[in-house]
């Protein structure tokens, strides 16, 4: 949706030598005092770094790479900063026997070096510093064939050597990175009001291998910088989902790391004993067009232009668009759908399976005291031509599968419809809190796997899921 009213973006931008930070994870310290011998811990339990290994013919075969987690990268404000150590901790969706990171210096303007990288997962009997790692699981991570030292010229992305190491699903995997030198982050994904992966920043020093940041000064972030992707090695037959979109993909309004609705669907997917990849190329305020209503370079290349890149580059089997509402009252409903046969005949092109997701109320909301509240984006004309995209989005013949949101988390008491009362983000109307989103998640997973559950709180009394 429209960013005016609900995406705050987070900025690591470079003033006097410190960072605006709009937010910290709640109950983490931004800085830890203490003298760095954290560094010193950490080098001892470094590993040695080897060339990898040849891959098995008949293991290749019968495995492929896929998504496990994805940040669609923005352009930030370019920094100035000297050999900073990036700690990311991001969280699966599958789980696999092999990892690799995908860096990225899409927006930078001048080569990113990296002379240092390694995985591991985090120390779970330490649950209380978010930094820590258990050291019985780190493994280097190399470029180029065995290289630790790594250059991303600007405009450009880089695909680690593949890690052997077993990774859980839906659980948290921590990615640290030592640059070399001048770091820009000019690629990144943060904001305010997402749950995004909590990064940890110590500035100036190599301590790539602590096992923990917590005697070493640092600095936290909500949100991903220059680590676009993250891969794990996955039976041949894995089905992996790449959902694109604004906003409501992104997660604008939900709370923790799992409430996001592709977050709902990856842990559905993934119950027992299933494995299922599913990336979040979401960003907030994103259009379709090269304009956005928050203006030049608010909310990231548009759709079209970074298809490619955050989607069929991640080589998915299935992929979820639901987008074309930040496009109402500036675009025709008729020059919107034909952005979303383009998309279309260029995943179908590669034989990739394309859900379209009806797009979500727009109309006033029900307050919790019964009161009205306007979401700001409601017209006759914008609900018009809302009604005519999901009616095409509907018919069959242009998607393969189509996702009733609206059916789902709407309010059908009110007209013109609006998010049920109580599914709707009070900060911010036109979006979803976690009950809304776990029951867009829900619908999202019925409908790609013919399932028929039903979330434990659904948003309204109709049946659910709806008739597909």
């Amino acid at each position: 949706m429209y960013p005016t009213v609900r995406y705050r973006r987070t900025s690591l931008w470079h003033q006097s030598g410190s960072w605006l930070i709009s937010i910290v994870f709640a109950g983490l310290l931004s800085a830890c005092g203490g003298d760095g011998s954290g560094a010193a811990g950490g080098a001892a339990h470094a590993l040695a770094t080897q060339a990898p290994s040849a891959p098995d013919t008949a293991t290749a075969a019968a495995t492929r790479w896929a998504t496990t987690w994805e940040a669609a990268m923005l352009q930030n404000g370019l920094q100035n900063f000297d050999s900073d150590t990036a700690r990311t901790r991001i969280h699966t969706s599958a789980g696999g026997t092999g990892v690799r990171i995908r860096l990225s210096n899409i927006f930078g303007t001048q080569v990113m070096v990296v002379d240092g990288a390694n995985v591991a997962l985090p120390d779970t009997g330490n649950a209380a510093d978010p930094t820590a790692i258990d050291m019985s699981t780190l493994h280097n991570v190399t470029f180029n064939n065995g290289q630790t030292f790594a250059e991303v010229p600007p405009g450009e992305e880089l695909l680690s050597d593949p890690v052997a190491m077993n990774v859980p699903k839906l659980s948290d995997l921590m990615v640290t990175i030592h640059f070399n030198g001048l770091v820009q982050y000019a690629d990144g994904h943060s904001d305010d009001v997402t749950p995004l992966p909590g990064l940890y920043v110590v500035r100036g020093q190599d301590v790539a291998t602590a096992p923990s940041f917590a005697n070493i000064p640092f600095e936290t972030f909500n949100g991903a910088f220059n680590l676009s992707e993250v891969e794990v090695q996955v039976p041949a037959k894995t089905r992996s989902i790449i959902v694109m979109s604004e906003s409501i993909t992104d997660g604008r309004g939900a709370v923790g790391i799992e409430h996001p609705w592709p977050a709902v669907l990856a842990s559905l997917a993934n119950a027992s004993s299933g494995t299922v990849a599913v990336g979040n190329a979401g960003i907030g305020g994103n259009s379709l067009f090269n304009t956005t209503v928050g203006g030049p370079g608010c909310c990231g290349v548009d759709l079209l232009d970074r298809f490619q890149r955050d989607v069929l580059s991640r080589n998915p089997t299935d992929i979820v668009i639901l987008a074309g509402d930040n496009d109402l009252g500036g675009h025709t409903a008729d020059e919107i759908i034909a952005r979303y046969q383009i998309l279309i005949e260029e995943a179908h092109a590669q034989n990739i399976k394309v859900y379209g997701g009806l797009n979500t109320p727009i109309g006033d909301i029900v307050g919790l005291d019964g009161s009205r509240v306007s979401t700001g984006f409601y017209s006759p004309s914008n609900e018009a031509e809302r009604q005519q995209l999901n009616a095409w989005i509907q018919t069959p013949g242009h998607y393969d599968g189509s996702i009733d949101f609206p059916a789902v988390v709407g309010n059908p008491s009110i007209s013109p419809l609006g998010v049920a009362t109580a599914c709707y983000d009070p900060e911010s109307p036109i979006h979803m809190d976690n009950q809304g989103y776990t029951a867009m998640g829900t619908l999202a997973y019925d409908v790609m796997f013919g399932k028929t559950v039903r979330p434990a709180a659904p948003c309204n009394a109709r049946p659910f899921p709806p008739s597909m």
